[in-house]
C-alpha cells in the first residue's frame, strides 16, 4: 500500500468541499507546470526533518527508505 501526502503552507480550506478544489488549484500551479517554485522556508525545514529521520530514496543504500520516489527536495 502507498499514498501521497500533500503539504502546503497557507490557509486551510473552508470545508471538505473546498479542500479538493484547493488541492487541484495548488497542484496545477506548483506541480503540473514547467515553472519552478522553490519551497517556502517552513516546508523546506519540514522536509529536512523528515530526511533526518528517513533517508532520501536516492541516497538509500540499504533499501530502508519509506519513500516511493525521490529526491524529496528537488528545489533549494
Amino acid at each position: 500500500m502507498s499514498y501521497d501526502l500533500a503539504v502546503w503552507e497557507g490557509a486551510r480550506p473552508a470545508d471538505d468541499k473546498a479542500a479538493p478544489r484547493a488541492f487541484t488549484n495548488l497542484y496545477e500551479h506548483y506541480v503540473d507546470t514547467d515553472v519552478e517554485h522553490p519551497p517556502t522556508e517552513r516546508i523546506a525545514a519540514y522536509v529536512a526533518g523528515l530526511l533526518e529521520r528517513w533517508c532520501d530514496l536516492t541516497e538509500d543504500e540499504e533499501d530502508t527508505s519509506p519513500w516511493s520516489t525521490g529526491p524529496m527536495m528537488e528545489h533549494g
